[in-house]
This record gives structure tokens, C-alpha cells and sequence, in this order.
């Protein structure tokens, strides 16, 4: 991580955390920025997320081409609130901007957050239910700033969450469960309800090579030895997208890998169910 210090030692004070998808600049991003910290903040900490440009490289972990924006991000956004007179310091966070405020509320124990981040149709694809994951997931408020995409960014809305209080928010079966957000109780319904009906498929596609006397040969047919392995795939893997988000949940983590099974598990499973009946479809 780039850590870019002040020099200065920071007084007693509050403390707020700016997360900055967005370069600061002078003018109305940072006029709007300045009005939203609470009063009486001395010391600001900016976080610039290493956003990769694409879903497929915030997936995979790709984040090497977002690094150096990332960082030109924070040293003219630091510039900018050093020459508004706060004493702001920063470095460059994870790839996803829930997890960077998750690890920064760990090192600078903040009072309050601010998010400049973009609308969800101009931004990417680590942006998008920003705020309503900062507020499920942390018991600070969470001011967000949403601006365009311009040399100097207008700020098109502002927005805010409610801090919750010692737990997460989200649906559970009992107190003793971690807490599951929509997606998360989306998530598993489709890999309950898709490993049955690939099971189901796989079953069936046994039942007619049977009928047909291909069992005592000792043979499948090429369509229904994939749909059996396909079946098997998405079987293990909705296994493990279930208990995994069972895991990170209990734990808190709200990372790359959680999000990975969660997508692997939403999105594999219906591609899966399309494939087998098209290969059974074919035979």
C-alpha cells in the first residue's frame, strides 16, 4: 500500500475516513466534501480503492492496471483537502471498497465515512449497492457523494446511511445465524433448487440410457456423461458456495473470494441447467 504522510502529528480530535472513487478537485467536489465532515474533524485518513475496470478483473483479483490510477487518485485528492487546511493523510486500498473501509475502520477507528463514488449505471462494477452494503455492514453513518465522470466531477446526489447498531443488518433464522442479505438468501435457494434439478436431469438421462440397453455395454452416451459430470460440478461447487457463505459471514469478511462463490453459484448454476437440456435436447 502507498502511504503518503503529512509530517505533521495530528491533534486530538474526530476522526473521518474518505473513501475516493473519484478524484477530488477543486471547485464543488470539494466544497461538497468540506460541508459533509462532521464539525470539529482534525484529522481525515483518504483510502483511494485499486478499482479494477472491469467484473471479470475485481473477480479474479486483476487489479495490477488499477494501481497507478489509484495512487494519482489519492495524491491530488490529499493536495487538495492539505490545501482546504485539514491534516489528511492516505494510501491506496483494496479493490473492493467495502473491504478497504473494513480495513481502514481497523487502523484509524473513524467516526465517520464519506464515499465519492459514481452512479451505478457510470460506475464500476466494485460500486454498485455501495451504500447499502456500508450500511449492513458497519455501525458508523456513511455519507455518499455521487458524482459524474468529468476533469472536474459534479456532484449529481448525496446520500446516507443509518448506522447499525453492534450487529449487521440482514435476514436471519435466529440470533445464533450470521446475518444473510437478499443475495446472499438468493444465492442459496438457486443452489438448492439447481443442484436438484440438474440431479433430477442427470437421473433422468440415466434412466433413459437404461431403458435403451446402453448400461450393458457398459456406456453412456457422450450427452449424458456430460450433463452427469456438469451435475456433479455444480454440485460441489453450490457445496461450497453455501457453507462458504455461512463462513465468511460468521467471520465478517466481505471480500473478493465471498463475492467470487456467490456469482460462481448465482450465475453457473442457471448456465449449467441450460446446457444439460440443450445436450439432452440434442442427443
Amino acid at each position: 500500500m502507498d502511504r503518503s504522510p503529512t509530517g505533521d502529528t495530528p491533534s486530538p480530535g474526530k476522526r473521518a475516513l474518505v473513501v475516493v472513487n473519484e478524484q477530488v478537485t477543486k471547485g464543488e467536489l470539494r466544497d461538497v466534501l468540506l460541508v459533509h465532515l462532521s464539525t470539529g474533524v482534525s484529522e481525515v485518513f483518504v483510502v483511494a480503492p485499486a478499482l479494477a475496470d472491469s467484473g471479470l478483473k475485481h473477480t479474479m483479483g486483476d487489479i495490477d492496471d488499477a494501481i497507478e490510477p489509484a495512487r494519482e487518485r489519492l495524491r491530488g485528492t490529499l493536495q487538495e483537502l492539505r490545501d482546504a487546511g485539514l491534516n489528511a493523510d492516505g494510501e491506496v486500498g483494496d479493490s473492493d471498497p467495502v473491504q478497504a473501509i473494513s480495513d481502514e475502520i481497523i487502523k484509524f477507528d473513524p467516526e465517520q465515512i464519506l464515499v465519492v463514488a459514481h452512479r451505478d449505471d457510470e460506475g464500476t462494477f466494485a460500486e454498485k449497492g455501495l451504500l447499502e452494503q456500508a450500511e449492513r455492514d458497519f455501525d458508523l453513518p456513511v455519507t455518499e457523494l455521487i458524482v459524474s465522470r468529468e476533469a472536474e466531477p459534479e456532484v449529481l446526489d448525496v446520500k446516507s446511511s443509518k448506522p447499525v447498531a453492534g450487529r449487521k443488518k440482514g435476514w436471519r433464522p435466529s440470533h445464533n445465524w450470521p446475518p444473510l442479505s437478499r443475495r446472499d438468501v438468493i444465492g442459496i435457494l438457486v443452489a438448492i433448487i439447481g443442484t436438484l434439478a440438474l440431479g433430477a436431469l442427470a437421473a433422468e438421462c440415466v434412466g433413459d440410457a437404461t431403458g435403451q440397453g446402453d448400461l450393458e455395454e457398459g456406456r453412456l452416451g457422450a450427452a449424458c456423461a456430460a450433463s452427469i459430470l456438469i451435475a456433479l460440478a455444480m454440485a460441489l461447487i453450490n457445496l461450497a458456495h453455501v457453507v462458504g457463505l455461512f463462513l465468511f459471514q460468521s467471520v465478517g469478511y466481505e471480500g473478493i473470494f465471498s463475492r467470487f462463490f456467490a456469482r460462481l453459484s448465482l450465475f453457473g448454476t442457471p448456465i449449467a441447467i441450460a446446457v444439460v437440456l440443450l445436450l439432452q435436447l440434442a442427443k
